[in-house]
């Protein structure tokens, strides 16, 4: 075997043993199965956003600030629509048209108005809240448009302080879902594995990747620091 340099030997290139073959092509099985349930789960969610993110306000008001995007491409559709969980209140709901950068107009409805529309192939209890927007015009054919809504969510069930500690305790259905903790807070405990970080402002943040089909239950505490 020639190297392109004439003073030097061949020598024997010694190859991995059958296990330390078997366990890269483990691993690799094991993260293209991860994969594969991240999309089936993308799959069963087709209308729902892939990735939203969190800001907890002061615990003592039992708020937080939300964000997400999705697609809208459903022709004839003039109207997009944000459901408010159950115990929840919205306040301060924005909702907008990215591609355009402007501003929709929202109105209060329940899920009674949103069924007759007929946009959506879920049905919705009568009387749940939803926050309605209304798109720029209506979508046409092969035509398709991006989304933001922006709300302040109240929900003293499953935002509250125990002690001296915050609890943050929901069920999160996205794939992609990132919770920020107040200014001045400290993570204490969290029940499922995440990415913990601290972003550019100095709030602590936690991603959770959710490759199931259905919810994880997450539950935060945190502390304010010394």
């Amino acid at each position: 075997m020639s190297c392109g340099r004439n003073n030097r030997q061949p020598v024997a290139i010694i190859g991995p043993s059958a296990r330390e073959l078997a366990l890269p092509l483990f691993f690799s099985l094991v993260l293209l199965a991860a994969l594969a349930a991240v999309a089936s789960a993308q799959q069963h969610r087709a209308e729902q956003t892939r990735e939203i993110t969190y800001w907890m306000l002061d615990p003592v008001t039992h708020r937080f600030r939300i964000s997400h995007d999705f697609t809208v491409d459903t022709p004839g559709q003039r109207y997009v629509h944000s459901f408010v969980r159950a115990g929840s209140e919205v306040t301060d709901a924005e909702v907008w048209d990215v591609d355009a950068g402007m501003r929709l107009r929202t109105t209060n409805v329940t899920g009674r108005d949103v069924n007759a529309l007929n946009f959506y192939r879920n049905r919705y209890a009568d009387d749940m809240a939803v926050v309605q927007a209304e798109l720029l015009e209506p979508i046409g054919e092969g035509e398709s448009i991006r989304v933001r809504v922006i709300e302040t969510y109240t929900d003293e069930e499953r935002y509250y302080m125990d002690g001296d500690e915050l609890v943050w305790d929901r069920s999160l259905g996205r794939p992609y879902n990132t919770v920020k903790l107040p200014p001045g807070w400290m993570l204490t405990a969290v029940n499922i594995p995440a990415v913990i970080s601290t972003d550019g402002e100095g709030l602590v943040s936690l991603r959770f990747i959710n490759i199931r089909s259905d919810s994880i239950g997450v539950v935060i505490r945190a502390k304010r620091r010394p």
